[in-house]
């Protein structure tokens, strides 16, 4: 394979292919699905009226998509593989395979991304091994690997829009010397890219100035005679928008009743007003959201900016105004942050085009015995600029390798506020996951390492409703069988344990009789009544073995099924504390999640499972979670593993070609 760009977009697409998720994230997503359904099933934009999607009325009266046409109409293809397919599982389980058979869209737009950003590099006369090491680094040192996992619609706008100039710089060099044909098909093709960018995300039309800019540039020096014979390719460009921008117009016209108004309406009041200054630190510095932790390597271009605005002036006029335009539009507005994701999720658009500017630095630092240039001489053996750079794409890896393994929305609803998750560093994401990832390793570490007074909340737990901020895993109910691990210090003898357990069903539900088992033994326990408190009672009983296993069976009644509030959940006792006593005296314990009990979430959805956390938030273990059985499981992963080896293979083979 002698296509270098290609050989990446392979072997980027292989490893996002084996790293999907299987299912999505957010509301978002499942209204874009619901329209790439509906367009497959009954041939309508149209959708059915749910409090679960992101809809809007349309001029006929019936329920439409907020969001532009683009994503969904270009997600068509997978939609109806994943409805084929799904006709095959039981109709509560059909949708299991069309999410998973959807993960691989944006799979293959962002390796896209990543494979398309290498062409430019090169086409912007940079060696290609810079060129594919810096679309690698966008494809797994930033933010957009854990967007591949999703179908928010982001990564097409971005592909789109680096189509668009991708297109313009190759035709450049030659449409302004008056060429035809084959330039002016490459104008007319970077013109209708620009437009379905808009197609697809309407806000974005505030690069437009970037692409004017970039457009007119050659002409900046010339006299109004010279640039007026000059103008055929900004024609052709024109035209191309034009011609792109129709089927939108047509759209609006169709769905809202004028082509110039879109499911976002005329009322932006109130839609834009975040401080400035408050938006700009979230979307760049925040340890929250901050462009420079979720995307390291940007760190990079600005090292190299200075360099890279000396060789091509024009780009670096065109990536600073669409960078600037982009993250102020987004800094003004009230969701700014794009939360239910890792990282700035409005600047992925921007993100290629920001990483440009470190193709000087990367060229730079060049393997040894690459080809050089007098303005790029042999690099010697080791420089420390070199160790830099790969230190910033190591950590820059690592961060968004978090954002990969766990579920955004499992840390998105553990407690911490917004104000604390975007502007706190101890309520990060990036801590928060990191820390959920190493407590559900902590089962085979505990299964290692024989710790001590050590207490471990193992299964048949809801979510702690202790503080959030303090970590706190009591109080918390169980549902039905809870087990419990401890690691008593026997010294001075057997340990004395106490649970406090609460009864909070309804007075005409019959009161639970909770048994206690201790290493499978029925524990010898008479409740005491709690003084002032009628429905708590403590257990006390002894153990004597190290590691010793707990057990709390009752039975279960459901709060929703009952009338007393939404919570449709199984519980059985509530458990409020947990005394231990060595020698007589308390003993002070450390508590841990192993695993981490899941927020819960009044009604299940597709993209969070409440019943139960998963160790990787990727489709091999999100389908082993369906019930949908191992031959099931096999039908459907087997050609996503296969597909996936194959795009590695081939992209490895034409990367050593390299």
């Amino acid at each position: 394979m002698r296509n270098a760009p290609l050989a990446l977009l392979l072997f980027v697409l292989g490893v996002y292919l084996l790293t999907m998720s299987g299912h999505t994230y957010s509301p978002d997503e499942e209204t874009m699905l619901e329209v790439s359904r509906t367009l497959v099933t009954e041939g309508t934009w149209a959708i059915s009226p749910s409090h679960a999607l992101v809809e809007v009325t349309g001029a006929d009266g019936r329920r439409y998509s907020q969001y532009g046409p683009g994503q969904p109409f270009a997600a068509v293809p997978w939609a109806a593989l994943g409805l084929a397919v799904g006709q095959a599982f039981p109709k509560d389980q059909a949708g299991f395979p069309l999410r998973l058979i959807l993960g691989s869209y944006n799979a293959l737009i962002a390796a896209g991304i990543c494979g398309l950003l290498a062409a430019l590099g090169t086409a912007l006369g940079y060696k290609r091994w810079a060129s594919l090491f810096l679309g690698g680094t966008l494809a797994f040192a930033t933010f957009l690997w854990p967007h591949s996992r999703t179908f928010f619609s982001e990564p097409l706008t971005a592909l789109c829009l680096l189509a668009a100039f991708y297109l313009m710089r190759r035709a450049r060099l030659h449409a302004w010397k008056g060429a035809r044909g084959r330039d002016d098909l490459l104008m007319l093709g970077a013109g209708a890219f620009a437009a379905l960018a808009l197609a697809t995300k309407i806000q974005y039309a505030v690069v437009l100035p970037a692409f004017v800019l970039y457009l007119l540039w050659p002409a900046r020096k010339m006299g109004w005679g010279a640039a007026r014979q000059r103008v055929r390719p900004a024609l052709m460009w024109g035209a191309g928008f034009a011609l792109g921008m129709l089927p939108l117009l047509l759209y609006n016209l169709s769905v809202f009743g004028s082509p110039f108004l879109t499911g976002y309406g005329t009322d932006l009041k109130g839609t834009f007003g975040t401080p400035l200054g408050e938006g700009l630190y979230g979307l760049l510095l925040s340890p929250g959201k901050g462009l420079v932790w979720y995307a390291l390597p940007v760190l990079l271009a600005l090292w190299g900016l200075r360099r890279f605005a000396v060789q091509h002036l024009a780009e670096a006029a065109f990536i600073l105004l669409l960078g600037a335009s982009t993250i102020g539009l987004f800094a003004l507005y009230n969701f700014w942050h794009g939360d239910g994701s890792w990282g700035p999720r409005y600047l992925i658009p921007a993100l290629p085009f920001l990483l440009l500017p470190a193709l000087p630095v990367l060229q730079g630092n060049a393997k040894q015995g690459e080809a050089t240039t007098e303005q790029n001489p042999p690099p010697a053996t080791f420089r420390p600029s070199r160790l830099l750079i790969s230190v910033i794409v190591a950590l820059g890896v690592g961060v968004n390798l978090l954002g990969v393994l766990v579920n955004f929305d499992t840390y998105i609803n553990s407690g911490y506020n917004d104000e604390e998750r975007h502007f706190d560093l101890a309520a990060s994401p990036i801590v928060g996951h990191f820390k959920l990832l190493t407590e559900r390793l902590r089962p085979w570490e505990l299964n290692i390492i024989q710790p001590t007074d050590t207490l471990v909340f193992k299964d048949g737990f809801s979510y702690s409703e202790g503080d959030k901020t303090k970590h706190e895993l009591l109080p918390r109910w169980t549902t039905g069988e809870a087990v419990v691990q401890l690691w008593p210090d026997l010294a001075h003898g057997p340990a004395q344990v106490t649970l406090r357990l609460t009864d909070h069903r309804p007075p005409e539900l019959p009161r639970a009789v909770p048994t206690i088992l201790v290493n499978n033994n029925p524990a010898p326990v008479e409740p005491q009544p709690v003084p002032d408190v009628p429905i708590s009672a403590d257990y006390t009983f002894p153990v004597d073995t190290r590691p010793a296993i707990i057990v709390l069976r009752s039975s279960t009644w459901n709060p929703a099924k009952q009338g007393v509030n939404e919570r449709d959940e199984d519980l059985g006792l509530k458990l409020e504390s947990v005394t231990v006593m060595e020698g007589g005296q308390p003993h002070s314990y450390t508590m841990r999640d192993s695993p981490p009990a899941p927020p819960y979430y009044p009604q299940p959805r597709w993209y969070y499972n409440p019943a139960t956390p998963r160790p990787a938030d990727l489709w091999p273990v999100y389908m082993a979670e369906t019930g949908m059985g191992r031959k099931a499981m096999l039908a459907l992963g087997l050609p996503v593993a296969l597909t996936a080896l194959v795009c590695l293979t081939l992209g490895l083979r034409g990367l050593r070609e390299e």
